[in-house]
């Protein structure tokens, strides 16, 4: 092949594929500025669920003792396994849970401030 022909087809390689990737990059980085301002926006969401969570008092969340009906036996709360006591780290993962926040929303708030979220199931009913 003549000198001038391979300088002329490695130039016009060197152009196109730079022209892709410049192209490449730029919806990339357009792309990757989308998710980022939907991950502001789910931050922003969380942390005000966080704040509205904080501002529910205890006493509320507990759920209301169920009345004994008159043909069933006092013993079913005894058959079934004593609550554990929630430790303090995870009290606002069981809140969260128990106000109606879905469970896997919950276990990624865990991994995202470095807690174990399967420690979750240990303190909460399983799910139905």
């Amino acid at each position: 092949i003549e000198p001038k022909k391979l300088i002329a087809v490695v130039n016009a390689f060197a152009i196109t594929t730079s022209e892709f990737l410049n192209h490449f990059c730029t919806e990339a980085h357009n792309k990757l500025s989308q998710v980022n301002h939907q991950i502001e926006k789910i931050e922003a969401l969380t942390a005000v669920l966080e704040y509205k969570l904080n501002s529910i008092p205890a006493e509320q969340l507990a759920p209301p003792p169920k009345p004994v009906e008159p043909g069933q036996p006092a013993q079913e709360e005894e058959q079934q396994p004593a609550k554990e006591a929630v430790p303090d780290n995870l009290k606002k993962y069981v809140r969260m849970v128990e106000v109606g926040v879905p469970r896997p929303a919950v276990r990624h708030k865990m991994a995202a401030d470095g807690e174990d979220s399967s420690l979750l199931d240990k303190y909460l009913p399983p799910e139905v």
